[in-house]
């Protein structure tokens, strides 16, 4: 079985997909393959961009769970210095937390707050006023950016704190962090930041600092709000990690019997969970991608979860669609695990 699945990544590896990835299929208790391809090892780290989002709404389920927040809880109530800011309040100071989780507040998908100047919320305040309310499921970083102040204003403590506190001690996990000072063994996340470049300069916005686009990143995130903006932690983007972190993350989902926990997989609307993502790319399950190449799949129907760690902005991304070689991998590991 695990012949066949070292043959499927790497034929994608053939095609460019990626120069480097490192493969965890797990069950509640056994690790039932596991391997690394290209130039890393099964402890390398990589950025998992987007994967950040599953530590945040993981954290919030536990703030959550200690009677801190509610699912209804408004960001009027959660975030009182939006108080300050006629057009947040007025136009999404009845947010819930729920609505943050499941991308259903109606704001925008995506703001470069490095091409600004001022704090988050006078950023956010300017943006707001410029744009009417969204309808529908938009998958949008500002909910989890949003989600992150959230966590620090109801803890009084930094996101590195409750990275600790929350996700590292229970867990008993090690190797996950932002800002790693050790950049040994970090696969490379990308050269620069190329494809935002080109979305600043489609919203005529500008930016001076861009990191040189012949430099490889290690060890600097590859987002460019989490990076310019957030100095590297934040609620949407900035972890890096290795395959373990997020076995162990995906497991404590595929055992856990909290009510809450097991909702937060269910699907509240737009194929959307409260933090996972649900649709055909999660046979039986819920999962979440990373922008870098990244990717967490799990199913407590089939008592099965895959991590997938790979570096596709260093490979062909222009030409490759990733999701198809995730789907792949996942209806492989239905099929034959």
């Amino acid at each position: 079985m695990g012949k066949d699945l070292n043959w499927i990544i790497n034929r994608y590896m053939d095609l460019d997909y990626f120069p480097s990835a490192v493969v965890k299929v797990f069950g509640e208790k056994d690790v039932y393959y596991e391997k690394a391809f290209g130039n890393v090892n099964m402890d390398t780290f990589y950025d998992v961009a987007s994967l950040t989002k599953i530590v945040t709404s993981t954290i919030i389920l536990k703030l959550i769970i200690e009677g801190r927040v509610s699912l209804q809880s408004t960001l009027k109530e959660v975030l009182p210095p939006i108080g300050q800011y006629k057009n947040i309040k007025n136009k999404f100071g009845n947010t819930a937390i729920k609505e943050l989780l499941i991308h259903s507040s109606g704001l925008i998908d995506w703001y470069p707050f490095y091409t600004q100047k001022g704090t988050f919320l006078q950023i956010l305040e300017k943006v707001v006023k410029e744009r009417e309310r969204l309808e529908g499921t938009i998958y949008s970083d500002l909910n989890f950016m949003i989600l992150g102040e959230v966590i620090k204003s109801s803890t009084n403590k930094s996101l590195e704190e409750c990275l600790d506190y929350y996700i590292k001690k229970p867990l008993g996990i090690s190797g996950i962090f932002y800002n790693p000072m050790d950049k040994k063994n970090i696969a490379p996340s990308s050269k620069g930041n190329i494809i935002e470049e080109e979305m600043c300069k489609e919203r005529n916005l500008s930016f001076e600092k861009w990191r040189s686009n012949e430099k490889e990143l290690i060890g600097e995130v590859n987002d460019g709000n989490s990076f310019y903006f957030f100095n590297g932690v934040a609620g949407h983007a900035g972890i890096f990690a290795n395959v373990d972190a997020y076995l162990e993350l995906g497991r404590m989902y595929l055992k856990s019997k909290n009510p809450l926990i097991l909702n937060s997989m269910e699907n509240h609307g737009g194929n959307r969970g409260l933090g996972w993502q649900l649709g055909d790319l999660y046979p039986y399950g819920c999962g979440h991608t990373g922008f870098t190449g990244t990717s967490i799949w799990i199913s407590r129907e089939r008592k099965v979860g895959t991590v997938i760690f790979s570096n596709r902005l260093m490979g062909n991304w222009k030409d490759s669609n990733l999701s198809l070689f995730r789907k792949e991998v996942h209806e492989y590991v239905i099929k034959n695990f």
